[in-house]
C-alpha cells in the first residue's frame, strides 16, 4: 500500500482535491470564483465575531478562517461545506478554556489554540481508525434541544455588547439576571450600532440575499465610528489594533498541567462536530447526488483543526451559514473555499489596520443574527405532534444546557442520547405472526386478516438480540406459554440478529430446557449463516438440533405441520386418564 502511496497511485483517495482537480470543468470556474469571494466576504466579519466570542482578539477568528478552509479543501469529499469557525465551537471553546486561563489574555490566546489542535488530533485519529459512525450516536431530538440552549446562551453573552454594557458570567439565567441589572448602565450609541447593524444585514437578506449584509455592516460601522470618534469621545467599545499579515505556524505554550482538562473538553467538542459537520455534509451530498466519506471527512476535519491550532486559530467546525451562502453564489467545488481563504488572506495583509475602530457593538449584533437560525421551534412543534417522547428529551436537553453550563449540557445530551438508545434496544418488539390469505407472514396486531397457526406461536423479533435485551425477550416470549391449553411449539424468526453474544446464547440454551420441560419445542427461522456459526462455536446448534432451524418462516411452519400430521391423537380415555389428579 506504501508503494501505491508513493507513486501516486492511491494518492487521490487520501487527498481528495487530486481526484477532482483532473476531472475539473472549465465551466465551472466562474461558479467557483463568484461564490468564493461572496463566501469571503461573508466569512470575514463573522470570523471576527466569533473570534470575540470565543473570548480571544478578532484576528483569530481570520487565521482560523483561512487555515481551516485552506486544509479541510485538500482533503475533503463533501464539496460543499465550509470549515470556519461557528458560534457552537465559540462558546464551547471559551467553556473549556475560560477556567484554565484565570484572566491570563496571553494564556487564554494560547490555551484556545492548543484546543484547535487537540480537537484537530483526536479527529485524525478517529478517522484514521474509521470511527466515522460516532456521528450517528446523537438522538435528532436530543441534538435540536442542545443547539438551542446553545443558542440561548450565545445571545445572552453578546446582548452585553450590543447594549454596551458589562459581560457576566455563569449559567443563563446567572447572565440574565446580570444583563437585565446591567440595563441603566446603556451606551445608547453601542446601542444604535447594534440595532442598526442587525437591521441592515436582515434587511439585505432579505432584498438582496447575495450582498454580504455582514460585511455592509461592519464597513458602515466601522466608518461610523472613525468619523465620530465613537471610542474617543463616548465610550463605544471598539475591537482595537489588529495585526497586518498572516501568523507562522507554532506550537501553542501551555501549561502541562492544563492538557488532560483539553483532551477532555476535546472529546467532547468533538462528539458535537463530526454530528453537526457530518449529517450536514450527507445532506449536500444527497441532494447534488454524490457520496461522502465519513472517516476522510473526520481527517479533513482534523486537518483543519490542526492547521487552525498551528497558525494561532480557534476551534472550528461546518459552518451551515457560509456553506448556505456558497451553495446561493453557485458553488461547485473546494476551489469555491481556497477562493474564500484568499479573500479573508488579502483583508488580513492589506486591510487590517483600517479595523482598529470596529464596534464590538457591530460584531456582538452580527453573531446575533447568525444564530436565528438556531431557534427552530418549529422542530419543537413537530416532536410534540408526532412523539412525545422526542419532545421531552429535547426540552430536556434544552433545559439543561441553560441551567448549567455548555459542557455540562452536551455531556447530558450524549447521556440522554445513550440512554434512549439504550432503552429502545432493551425494549424490542415481538410480533406474534399468523398466515395471509396471500402466504405472507403477518404482524396479527396490525393484520386483522393474519389468522394463527393451531398449535404454533409465530414470533418475531423486531430488533437484533443482545445482552442487554436478552431476558426481556425470555420473558415475552414465555408470557406465550401462560395459556389454556398451551402451544406444542414457539417458532422465533431471528432475521434481525446478525450474531449471538454470550449472554444471549446462554439464554437461549436456558430457554429451551425451559420449555422441553413443558413439552414444548423451540423451533428457529431465517437464522444468518453468522449466527448458526456462533451457535455452533458455543454448542447451542447441537442443543437446538439441526431439525429446529429453518432457512425461512414457512418452511419452519410446513414442518411443523407435517410432524404435527405424523403424530397420532390420544385415545379419549387415555386422555382423560391423564387428566384425572
Amino acid at each position: 500500500m506504501l508503494n501505491e502511496i508513493l507513486q501516486g497511485k492511491r494518492l487521490g483517495h487520501y487527498v481528495p482535491i487530486i481526484g477532482w482537480a483532473r476531472s475539473y470543468q472549465r465551466a465551472w470556474l466562474r461558479d467557483d470564483l463568484v461564490s468564493g469571494v461572496v463566501v469571503g466576504a461573508v466569512m470575514i466579519p463573522v470570523a471576527m465575531a466569533y473570534a470575540q466570542m470565543a473570548g480571544v482578539p478578532p484576528q483569530m477568528g481570520l487565521y482560523a478562517a483561512i487555515a481551516g478552509m485552506t486544509a479541510y479543501a485538500l482533503f475533503a469529499t463533501s464539496r460543499h461545506l465550509k470549515i470556519t469557525t461557528s458560534s457552537t465551537m465559540s462558546i464551547m471553546s471559551i467553556a473549556v478554556v475560560a477556567p484554565l486561563a484565570a484572566g491570563d489574555p496571553a494564556a487564554f490566546m494560547a490555551l484556545s489554540s492548543a484546543l484547535a489542535l487537540t480537537v484537530g488530533i483526536i479527529m485524525l485519529v478517529l478517522g484514521i481508525v474509521k470511527l466515522g459512525f460516532i456521528s450517528d450516536f446523537l438522538a435528532k431530538s436530543v441534538m435540536t434541544g442542545y443547539i438551542f440552549g446553545v443558542a440561548c446562551l450565545i445571545a445572552i453573552s453578546q446582548l452585553p455588547k450590543v447594549f454596551g454594557v458589562p459581560g457576566g458570567s455563569g449559567s443563563f439565567f446567572q447572565q440574565l439576571q446580570q444583563f437585565i441589572t446591567s440595563l441603566p448602565e446603556t451606551n445608547v450609541y453601542s446601542l444604535a450600532l447594534g440595532v442598526g447593524t442587525i437591521a441592515i444585514v436582515l434587511l439585505i437578506k432579505r432584498f438582496k440575499p447575495l450582498i454580504p449584509g455582514a460585511l455592509v455592516a461592519l464597513v458602515v460601522g466601522t466608518a461610523l465610528s472613525s468619523l465620530l470618534q465613537l471610542s474617543e469621545q463616548y465610550g463605544v467599545s471598539v475591537v482595537g489594533v489588529i495585526p497586518t499579515g498572516m501568523t507562522s505556524p507554532t506550537i501553542p505554550r501551555i501549561d502541562l498541567g492544563a492538557i488532560p482538562f483539553l483532551i477532555g473538553g476535546a472529546a467532547g467538542i468533538v462528539f458535537l462536530a463530526v454530528g453537526e459537520t457530518l449529517g450536514t455534509a450527507r445532506t449536500f451530498a444527497a441532494k447534488y447526488h454524490y457520496e461522502v466519506d465519513a472517516d476522510q471527512e473526520l481527517l479533513a476535519m482534523g486537518a483543519a483543526n490542526v492547521s487552525s491550532g498551528l497558525f494561532q486559530g480557534i476551534t472550528i467546525d461546518m459552518s451551515l451559514s457560509s456553506t448556505a451562502a456558497g451553495e446561493a453564489a453557485g458553488e461547485r467545488t473546494q476551489l469555491s473555499s481556497l477562493v474564500s481563504a484568499g479573500v479573508i488572506l488579502a483583508v488580513v495583509v492589506l486591510l487590517a489596520p483600517l479595523l482598529r475602530n470596529l464596534p464590538s457593538a457591530v460584531l456582538g449584533a452580527i453573531v446575533l443574527t447568525s444564530i436565528l437560525g438556531l431557534f427552530n421551534i418549529g422542530e419543537f412543534k413537530r416532536y410534540y405532534g408526532q412523539r412525545k417522547t422526542d419532545f421531552v428529551l429535547a426540552l430536556t436537553a434544552l433545559v439543561g444546557v441553560l441551567a448549567s453550563d455548555v459542557m455540562t449540557g452536551l455531556i447530558l445530551a450524549v447521556l440522554l442520547s445513550l440512554v434512549m438508545l439504550l432503552y429502545r434496544a432493551s425494549r424490542p418488539y415481538i410480533a406474534l405472526l399468523g398466515k395471509r390469505a396471500n402466504g405472507e407472514y403477518s404482524d396479527m396486531g396490525r393484520h386483522p386478516d393474519a389468522q394463527p397457526i393451531p398449535g404454533l406461536v409465530i414470533l418475531r423479533l423486531d430488533a437484533p438480540l443482545y445482552f442487554f435485551n436478552a431476558n426481556v425477550a425470555r420473558t415475552q416470549i414465555l408470557a406465550q406459554t401462560a395459556v389454556d391449553p398451551p402451544p406444542q411449539a414457539i417458532l422465533l424468526d431471528l432475521g434481525a440478529s446478525a450474531d449471538l453474544d454470550i449472554g444471549t446464547s446462554d439464554m437461549l440454551r436456558d430457554l429451551i430446557s425451559d420449555l422441553r420441560q413443558g413439552n414444548i419445542d423451540l423451533l428457529f427461522a431465517q437464522v444468518r449463516g453468522s449466527v448458526r456459526q456462533r451457535m455452533r462455536v458455543t454448542g447451542l446448534f447441537d442443543h437446538i438440533g439441526e431439525d429446529h432451524i429453518f432457512l425461512s418462516v414457512d418452511a419452519a411452519v410446513q414442518a411443523f405441520l407435517s410432524r404435527l400430521a405424523e403424530v397420532p391423537p390420544l385415545p379419549a380415555a387415555t386422555e382423560a386418564a391423564e387428566h384425572t389428579p
